[in-house]
């Protein structure tokens, strides 16, 4: 991935991007993250659990993804088990494809998000242009891997637009 540097500074527009729950998040729950000391932040191997001090935890995937090894989940259970689990392996949150920025839409020959995502949710309209398909789990794998930043999570709740 330290191949993407050079690209990545070329395309530094770095786009403000809204918090992403954690996966198995428990909305009912959630005042409990605001006291917690965040186990759910070292438990995570991957580094991309953020929990400011007062505030709800949520995944930073600019570098890498989720892998949905559950390791925050158990780490949270003393804690009040805020990450229950009972959504499966999904986070709320949907990858969004810019476009304008996607070197593919440019013609520029790129598989990296495609290539990236683990459950092959991202598929391609003849030789460019990536869609993302509603199988998407929100993993966030493509986020990092994308050469011009083109890629987004965007939180929902549940299945309506409502943002996180």
């Amino acid at each position: 991935m330290e191949t993407r540097k050079p690209f990545r500074e070329i395309f530094n527009s770095k786009q403000k991007i809204p918090p992403v729950p954690l996966p198995y998040f428990d909305r009912a729950k959630s005042s409990l993250c605001l006291d917690c000391v965040g186990a759910c932040v070292s438990a995570c191997p991957e580094k991309i659990v953020i929990k400011p001090e007062q505030h709800m935890p949520y995944l930073d995937t600019q570098q890498r993804g989720c892998t949905f090894c559950r390791a925050c989940q158990q780490a949270c259970q003393p804690c009040g088990g805020v990450l229950e689990g009972t959504k499966g392996d999904q986070i709320e949150a949907f990858a969004y494809l810019d476009r304008q920025a996607c070197l593919s839409y440019q013609r520029v020959v790129c598989f990296a998000c495609k290539d990236a995502c683990p459950i092959d949710a991202i598929h391609l309209r003849g030789m460019f242009e990536p869609h993302v398909q509603e199988s998407c789990v929100g993993c966030g794998m493509c986020v990092g891997v994308c050469p011009s930043n083109a890629i987004l999570l965007i939180p929902f709740h549940g299945d309506s637009d409502e943002y996180f």
